[in-house]
Parts: structure tokens; C-alpha cells; sequence
């Protein structure tokens, strides 16, 4: 009974909390979705100076701990770029810089399976390079890495947890205040863990009925099969 009559009465910061967390978790996935596409482009190009420094990002963002991008993004790139960033801002830059570098390979993975034959035939029709990449490989590489980036969300979900080092008012961050003013921790610390629980798990479930839904998959195969 103590611990609902605490909930409610932080209810407010408890919600705040859950909805940066929604919001941060959305935004870097959709800003990786399209950075990730980009340094995949660069790591397959053929040019040298546009090649290197793509593989030097992507592998940046995929081998270094979230924690260490958080932190060095906050207190330290801004000395390098002359600007300073809001917690926010530095929590979505990291979270960006992590889950592009691994969504570029899964571009890169999808663009690779793709038959050559289908370039050699795209290109003997008369389509340009470009051309062939948008009309042809991407639609289909993008079909097949689908559950990939699926994926990809919520591990971003669940890394959003960090960013409360540079106090940005994620749950965790909430957590932590209310901890801080009432000292009662266990109950609150597994609060939160439960519904970082029950959001992760949700966002599992839609990757997987969606994956399911998708050309290819063998639940799509079925209801084709089905008479």
C-alpha cells in the first residue's frame, strides 16, 4: 500500500519519465534510420577519402560502450565543434551515433545480398548507377533488412536507460529522484525495472507480429499458402 500511495503521489514525474523515454527511443531511431543509410554509402564507396572516415564512424559507434558515447559527447564534443549541448541533445546524438553504426551494416548486408544479376540486367536496360541502386537494389534490401532494424529499436529502447548520467529526465532519472527525497529504493528501483519490463516487451511484441507480417517471412508465406 506504501508503494501505490508513493506512485500516485509522484505520478506526474513517473509518466514525464516514460514519455522522454518514448520520445528519445523514436527520435534516435528514426535519425539513425537515415545516418546509418548514409555511412552505409560511404563505407561502400570506392573513393578512399569518402571510404575511410565512414568505416572510422561506423565502427566508432559500434565498438564503443553507449555509456562512454554519452559522456564523451556531452562534455567533450562540444571543445571540439565550439557549441554546447543540452543533455537532450547530447543523449540523442550518442544514441544516433550507436544504433547508425549498426544499421549500416545491416544496409550494407541487405544491399550485398541483393543478386548481381538484377544490377547487370537493370544496368543493360539503361539505368544509370544511381538509378539502379532506387528503383531496383534499395526497395528489396530494405524489405529483407526490415526485422533487422526492428531489432535495432529495441536495443535502442533499452540503451535509452543510460542517459540519465547527463540528466536527461528519462524514467531512470525520475527514479532517481524520487529515491533521492523519499529513500526508499527497492520498491522504487523495481518499479522502474518492471516497467522498463513491460515497454521493452511491448515494443518486442510489435517487432514480431510485424516481422511476421512482412514479404518473405514465413507467417506471409502461410496466409499466401492458405487457401
Amino acid at each position: 500500500m506504501r508503494l501505490l500511495r508513493l506512485l500516485w503521489e509522484y505520478r506526474d514525474p513517473i509518466l514525464a519519465g516514460v514519455w522522454m523515454t518514448v520520445v528519445l527511443s523514436v527520435l534516435a531511431m528514426l535519425a539513425s534510420l537515415v545516418v546509418g543509410l548514409l555511412a552505409c554509402a560511404g563505407v561502400m564507396s570506392r573513393r578512399r577519402w569518402i571510404h575511410a572516415p565512414s568505416r572510422l564512424f561506423v565502427e566508432f559507434g559500434r565498438n564503443t560502450p553507449i555509456i562512454v558515447q554519452i559522456i564523451w559527447v556531452h562534455y567533450a564534443l562540444p571543445d571540439i565543434v565550439g557549441l554546447k549541448f543540452t543533455p537532450f541533445v547530447s543523449a540523442l546524438i550518442a544514441l544516433t551515433l550507436q544504433t547508425s553504426g549498426y544499421l549500416a551494416e545491416e544496409y550494407r548486408g541487405g544491399i550485398e545480398g541483393i543478386d548481381r544479376g538484377q544490377t547487370e540486367a537493370a544496368r543493360s536496360l539503361g539505368l544509370t548507377g544511381r538509378q539502379v541502386m532506387r528503383l531496383v537494389i534499395l526497395p528489396q534490401a530494405v524489405v529483407r533488412i526490415i526485422p533487422g532494424l526492428l531489432n535495432q529499436f529495441v536495443t535502442c529502447f533499452k540503451s535509452t536507460s543510460i542517459v540519465s548520467v547527463i540528466a536527461v529526465p528519462d524514467l531512470m532519472y525520475e527514479a532517481g529522484l524520487i529515491v533521492s527525497e523519499t529513500f526508499v529504493a527497492m520498491p522504487v528501483y523495481t518499479f522502474t525495472a518492471l516497467v522498463y519490463f513491460l515497454l521493452v516487451l511491448g515494443v518486442s511484441v510489435g517487432v514480431t507480429r510485424i516481422s511476421q507480417h512482412l514479404p518473405g517471412s514465413a507467417g506471409h508465406r502461410a496466409r499466401l499458402a492458405t487457401p
